[in-house]
């Protein structure tokens, strides 16, 4: 696909690198320019270069979307503030608006690519993080069902002892609660890697590459979060139950077997609604 000099999508090229000069004008990013480019026109200099950089960030420009990247606490901090959320929840906010932004799968394109130029990209960013923080302030506010979705693993089955039984119906029910708040406890980059991981479906790879880390290191981050999880569930039986060593190691692998679905249905029933 060629482009006159004088087009609609040449004179948003010319905005874009006037403001950023290091992203490159491809012709695939002149390609996802077109359908827009009139639309920012309409709204000056600093529309059209605001759909520069979000279509270069949607094609996976490493320029664009580190220039943006490093934009987003400054975007999103002041919107969440109105909000009333939590101050401590605004890191992990801004990380899912990473995700939402800067990360496609095989079922929907990285957010970024929805940025039509008829708006400041600042409040399409906004728009975004608003969203995911009301999302969480609803959840906050409405009780939980009561299922046993996160502690799959300790439901009886057919081919257990009796032994196994009353340990399972021992544990369940404080296993429950203690789930929650073993996650709750774990740091707010844990408790992100954990989500993008299990509820957004990031890769290995697609969480190296927004955290900016090696793909082993971000494995690394995974297996400690899931062992501080199983270290919690540990102490909570040994608490509440006063188990035998042997007992609570027996309940420890039982989950440990089913971690990881356990892990994804409880945080999905969190990150829904």
């Amino acid at each position: 696909m060629t482009f006159g000099a004088t087009s609609s999508v040449e004179r948003v090229v010319a905005a874009g690198r006037a403001a950023y000069p290091a992203i490159v004008a491809s012709d695939e990013l002149r390609a996802l320019i077109a359908p827009h480019a009139d639309a920012a026109l309409a709204g000056g200099d600093t529309r059209a270069a605001d759909l520069y950089l979000a279509m270069a960030c949607a094609r996976g420009d490493t320029a664009a979307i580190a220039h943006l990247d490093g934009t987003l606490p400054s975007i999103i901090r002041p919107a969440l503030a109105r909000l009333g959320g939590a101050a401590s929840d605004d890191d992990e906010i801004v990380q899912r608006v990473r995700v939402a932004l800067f990360t496609s799968t095989s079922e929907r394109k990285a957010g970024i690519a929805g940025y039509s130029g008829r708006g400041d990209l600042r409040s399409y960013v906004r728009a975004v993080a608003a969203k995911l923080a009301l999302k969480r302030l609803e959840r906050e506010e409405m009780p939980s069902p009561d299922d046993d979705s996160e502690t799959l693993a300790l439901l009886p089955s057919d081919g257990d002892t009796p032994a196994l039984r009353l340990l399972k119906e021992r544990s369940r029910g404080d296993l429950r609660e203690a789930f929650g708040a073993a996650i709750a406890a774990l740091g707010a980059r844990d408790r992100t890697l954990l989500r993008q991981h299990y509820v957004d479906g990031s890769s290995l790879d697609a969480l190296a590459a927004l955290h900016g880390v090696h793909r082993a290191t971000c494995a690394r981050w995974l297996a400690s979060a899931r062992e501080d999880i199983l270290s919690a569930l540990r102490k909570r039986l040994r608490a509440a139950l006063g188990l035998e060593p042997r007992e609570i190691e027996s309940a420890i692998e039982i989950v440990r077997s089913q971690l990881d679905l356990s892990l994804s249905r409880h945080l999905r029933s969190r990150s829904s609604g």
